[in-house]
């Protein structure tokens, strides 16, 4: 099995629990936006990142997701959003090696797909100096043994397993209706995302039970 992404209709039905209720208004505060800041949206989908950045006076914003289907057609229809359908770190170091600087850069709920030692040096490069990279993650170490939850939303029956090889999460989401979606990423432990982000980065975590918050101040 491969990672392949729905358009975004699909993927936000299958996800609607990871979608109510988080930390999105918390995330992009701790960007401590100014008027007409530019803004690097990393893994966008929908851009709900981007439009609340706009909505708070943000200039710009350049939203990055390598799943053209993911991006949602409010995104693609505003004139101060430029959109790369790149790999983030193609996204990044394109941006790098153009000399485009911003002043903020968020990434809700998708870092453990990107990031490394070779990004976390892209992003830092990629804002100006004292501006902030703010992401949310999990920071409970998965379970080996696969996992099974099932619940019930909207009147509609979801299933959840997840379980973790090596170092990699596997996850299969499944919704009545819909296909299922299977896809894989890292789990990278606070230990590991402060070895990550440390030399480049002032790191603070905000823990909201298994969620964290993290405002990252570009040193």
């Amino acid at each position: 099995m491969k990672n392949e992404y729905p358009d975004h209709k699909t993927y936000r039905a299958l996800y609607l629990r990871y979608l109510l209720g988080r930390n999105d208004g918390e995330l992009i505060s701790l960007l401590q936006l100014k008027p007409g800041d530019r803004l690097l949206d990393l893994c966008c989908g929908e851009g709900q990142m981007t439009l609340r950045a706009l909505a708070l006076g943000a200039g710009e914003a350049v939203a990055v997701d390598a799943e053209p289907a993911m991006i949602g057609p409010e995104l693609q229809a505003l004139p101060n959003v430029r959109i790369l359908t790149l790999p983030v770190r193609e996204a990044l170091l394109q941006e790098v090696v153009k000399r485009r600087y911003y002043d903020a850069a968020v990434c809700r709920q998708a870092v453990n797909y990107w990031l490394d030692e070779d990004t976390a040096l892209l992003a830092a490069d990629a804002l100006e100096p004292g501006r902030i990279f703010a992401f949310n993650t999990f920071n409970e170490r998965p379970s080996e043994t696969p996992t099974v939850r099932q619940y019930k939303l909207d009147d509609h029956d979801f299933v959840e397993t997840s379980w973790l090889v090596g170092d990699t999460v596997h996850h299969l989401q499944v919704r009545d209706g819909l296909p299922p979606h299977y896809t894989t990423f890292r789990w990278l432990s606070p230990e590991r995302l402060h070895a990550l982000l440390d030399p480049y980065f002032t790191v603070v975590e905000e823990r909201r039970g298994k969620t964290s918050l993290y405002q990252c101040w570009k040193k």
